[in-house]
């Protein structure tokens, strides 16, 4: 295959034309197609690659062993692993840290949520493909909503007992979830994307709040980030539409909201323990013998 500018960015191109010209010139595909960020048209420099090898069903056997060769048409690749969400599928990175997400599918696999871009397609099998995909609903977006909340909760357990590694982690999980919301208000269609270039989506100062909360637990300010959470959700229902906004758990907001500093993330003190190792029983019956006792049966 000669080299097509179908992002417009060198890396890219190149690994495109080499990766698909290796797979055509072995004649088992229909079509090599491009999905991802490519397809959207919004790729960038530092993008992956979603390569989908199209094969007819006595052909696809052949395709997938010969991937790995496919995929060195390129260069020298440093990490690769199988894994299958549905689709038999090749993750390569490459010694210029180039990730590519190499994929083997029948015409009626490729689906049409969405856009595709076709890099070989001599029938024209997908040239009249149109993406499909709904907006995301507000069912979906309750669902991160009260997510974001109990992230919260879970987060202060875990600040109260001192793991901040789990809080921090747990925090982080509420941001993801929090990114949904706030991207929906601006791109509705792709806001399960989440935090994915979404800098690049919504405006400068509702970017940096999500770094403040970032800000915070880096210096070990888990209420301070708790409060910024709290702040944007606050926000996301001023400028949610109004059909949404009855669905949210905005009881559960409130409570969230009055019982930071109280019941959440609150001063940290000594943690309630039991004073002796906690054990088990081994049997059922063990278990039925220490309530008949009245008192705990420790196990050895």
């Amino acid at each position: 295959m000669d080299e097509k500018r179908i992002t417009g960015i060198a890396r890219l191109d190149v690994a495109i034309t080499r990766i698909a010209g290796a797979a055509v010139a072995d004649g088992l595909c229909e079509a090599v197609l491009l999905k991802g960020s490519i397809a959207r048209g919004d790729a960038d420099e530092f993008s992956d690659i979603d390569l989908y090898l199209v094969v007819s069903p006595q052909n696809r056997d052949a395709v997938l062993e010969r991937r790995e060769k496919y995929l060195s048409a390129y260069g020298d690749v440093v990490f690769v692993e199988d894994v299958d969400f549905g689709l038999p599928q090749k993750v390569a990175i490459f010694s210029d840290a180039l990730h590519v997400d190499l994929y083997v599918a029948e015409p009626k696999q490729v689906g049409s949520l969405d856009p595709v871009v076709a890099a070989y397609d001599p029938a024209s099998l997908f040239a009249d493909v149109a993406p499909v995909r709904s907006d995301v609903t507000d069912e979906e977006l309750c669902r991160h909503f009260s997510s974001v909340l109990y992230c919260l909760v879970e987060a202060s357990s875990a600040y109260g007992r001192g793991n901040d590694a789990w809080a921090a982690k747990i925090m982080s999980d509420a941001v993801g979830e929090l990114s949904v919301l706030v991207r929906s208000l601006y791109d509705r269609r792709y806001a399960f994307l989440g935090l994915k270039k979404i800098n690049e989506v919504i405006p400068a100062e509702d970017y940096r709040l999500l770094e403040d909360v970032y800000a915070s637990l880096g210096c070990g300010n888990f209420p301070g980030a708790a409060q910024t959470i709290l702040g944007v959700l606050d926000a996301f229902l001023a400028n949610a539409d109004n059909g949404l906004v009855p669905k949210l758990d905005t009881r559960f907001l409130t409570w969230a909201r009055e019982g930071l500093g109280a019941l959440l993330f609150a001063e940290r003190g000594n943690v309630l323990s039991v004073d002796a190792p906690i054990t088990s029983p081994h049997t059922y019956e063990e278990f039925c013998e220490g309530l008949d006792s009245g008192e705990p049966r420790p196990i050895a």
